[in-house]
């Protein structure tokens, strides 16, 4: 996994942003960052909403399921992880809710 630096996603609604950014935020939990670390903006509550339920369902479905695990792996570059793996981020995260 390469070192992660920041990044800016600038698009219109409907080209994946959501998907981008969730994507990259559980790439990061991967790789060891505290979720309270991991700083993620957007421009109404309704779409951090949408973002923070998304990284909860894609762990969740990862935790359960090991073709989704084996694909969500390989899309955030940590073919080591399965599904207990990916329930361990969860747990994380879930931890984190109230600092977050």
């Amino acid at each position: 996994m390469s070192a992660p630096r920041h990044e800016m996603i600038l698009a219109s609604a409907g080209a994946g942003k959501t998907y981008a950014l969730t994507r990259r935020f559980v790439r990061l939990l991967a790789a060891g960052a505290e979720p309270e670390r991991i700083v993620a903006l957007t421009f109404t509550r309704k779409a951090a909403g949408e973002f923070f339920d998304q990284i909860l369902q894609q762990l969740a479905t990862a935790a359960v399921d090991p073709a989704q695990a084996r694909k969500l792996a390989r899309e955030i570059d940590a073919p080591q992880l399965g599904p207990a793996g990916f329930l361990r981020l969860l747990r994380r995260m879930v931890e984190a809710m109230p600092r977050l």
